[in-house]
């Protein structure tokens, strides 16, 4: 039996959506088969190859304490959330605009100058959980402030709106929060993308991927 028989499939499954990839091939390397079998196999099948692979090649360990700490603290259930702490005056935060579905405030670690956070005031930590209406509140929030930003001192030339959903995907706050990032020329930020980007897909996957969706969606 391995180290994770004290956890259950949820709180597993809540781990897997908040640890970091590198986190999480460090913790795998340094765990039994048993418990890397269960725990890819709770992972999407492209994930699970993807980390496998990784596996096989030799590797640094890395350190697998972060991800370790925080399936123990999902596991207790003791995590504060920062952004709650915010919302409730025990953590400083410059405010910029709230109300009952949303707060806004300046991100204490800015990409680029002027780079905002719009938070829903009701605590979600995935955005499947935020209310429809908030959801489109923060939208609607989000168009104001960029027009704010490009008529403020700052003088931004673009934005990016961008939402970090799950570890993978690099969220680190599991209260759902939209980043506004001002742009500049020259602003030395930009997303990477993968090696083999820009690769026109197969029409005829697309048009499967498209139907199976659009086919949950209506469901």
């Amino acid at each position: 039996m391995g180290t994770l028989a004290q956890f259950t499939e949820p709180q597993l499954k809540t781990f897997l959506s908040r640890v970091r990839t590198r986190d999480l091939l460090a913790y795998l390397r340094a765990s039994p088969e048993v418990d890397v079998t269960r725990l890819l196999g709770l992972l999407s099948p492209a994930s699970a190859a993807f980390l496998r692979q990784r596996l096989a090649v030799a590797a640094p360990g890395g350190d697998a304490q972060p991800a370790a700490r925080l399936l123990q603290s999902i596991a207790a259930g003791d995590a504060p959330c920062l952004f709650c702490q915010i919302l409730a005056g025990e953590a400083p935060a410059s405010f910029i605009y709230r109300d009952e579905q949303v707060a806004v405030f300046m991100d204490l670690y800015p990409v680029t100058p002027g780079h905002l956070l719009i938070i829903p005031t009701q605590h979600a930590a995935d955005l499947t959980d935020v209310p429809s209406d908030v959801a489109a509140h923060m939208m609607q929030v989000a168009q104001s402030l960029g027009g704010a930003l490009a008529a403020s001192d700052l003088g931004c030339d673009g934005y990016n709106l961008f939402l970090a959903n799950g570890g993978a995907a690099g969220q680190d706050i599991f209260h759902v929060h939209l980043h506004i990032l001002p742009r500049y020329h020259g602003d030395g930020f930009g997303f990477r993308f993968p090696p083999h980007y820009p690769q026109e897909a197969d029409r005829a996957l697309l048009d499967r991927q498209a139907a199976m969706l659009g086919d949950i969606l209506t469901k």
